[in-house]
């Protein structure tokens, strides 16, 4: 099958399961970002193909994992989640037409935090159709269609999403199947509000790069969230607004990344 799975990782040991639940022949590129020996020796292991940065950066994992593929097709998929049968293949077969094919992301839980986050995960990721990864497929010819490039490198965070505002501005239709599934395991507090918080990180960096716009938290959408979510996911969604707030303040502040100089010279 002529696609590239791209899986982008730093220190996650989960990688493991993910490369364990590819269930077709493909190219697999492990883009280490910034890797621990673990990730070294399992990569090593499994035998599958890899690139490398030195330092930790998402966009830039992403783009290099891409440019290293030999297909036209690739699918992006997160170190932490699993590739359900038969995904793999709905997915390749839905760029048949579309240069963007978007499965769906299961939540799993594990006690009710985790419950409640999955839920806060499903509407700001998963109850609208958008170019975010994971899992995303798309052929490589789609850079020539949002401004000659696929992920900006020196977005930590949040790439997607500004690599998804490109898809929209540009009317770039995405084919969804929804029977394309994932599993992402059980997310505590800690994690995803840290998450958040790079999350807030990133989007400064591409206000400050002029690739994006507004704050971007969901303060907005309170209301909305209850309604369809739930009041407790509404109420933990404050919590996430408030790191990603802090996230986007402290690159405004501080330069997370120094990342800034690159940009203004």
């Amino acid at each position: 099958m002529d696609i590239s799975i791209i899986i982008p990782v730093a220190n996650d040991l989960r990688l493991r399961d993910c490369l364990q639940s590819i269930d077709e022949d493909v190219e697999v590129i492990v883009s280490m970002n910034g890797p621990t020996p673990d990730i070294k020796r399992i990569v090593k292991e499994s035998g599958r193909d890899s690139c490398e940065l030195a330092e930790r950066n998402l966009g830039a994992a992403l783009d290099e994992g891409i440019h290293a593929a030999s297909n036209e097709r690739v699918l992006l998929i997160d170190s932490d989640c699993t590739f359900n049968p038969g995904t793999i293949r709905m997915l390749y077969e839905g760029l048949e037409g579309y240069k963007l094919a978007k499965g769906r992301v299961l939540f799993q839980t594990k006690g009710y935090p985790s419950h409640v986050i999955a839920r806060a995960r499903e509407y700001t990721t998963s109850d609208r159709i958008t170019a975010y990864k994971p899992p995303l497929a798309m052929r490589r010819s789609i850079k020539s269609d949002i401004g000659g490039y696929l992920y900006d490198r020196d977005i930590h965070w949040v790439e997607d999403a500004e690599f998804d505002r490109r898809v929209q501005i540009n009317d770039i239709p995405i084919n969804y199947i929804v029977e394309a599934t994932i599993n992402h395991p059980p997310l505590t507090p800690c994690t995803d509000l840290r998450s958040a918080w790079r999350y807030g990180v990133g989007k400064r960096i591409g206000v400050e790069k002029n690739l994006m716009k507004g704050l971007g938290a969901f303060y907005d959408k309170e209301i909305d969230i209850a309604s369809k979510k739930g009041l407790d996911v509404a109420a933990y969604m404050l919590a996430w607004n408030s790191a990603y707030t802090l996230g986007w303040v402290s690159q405004a502040l501080f330069d997370v990344y120094s990342v800034r100089k690159k940009f203004r010279n």
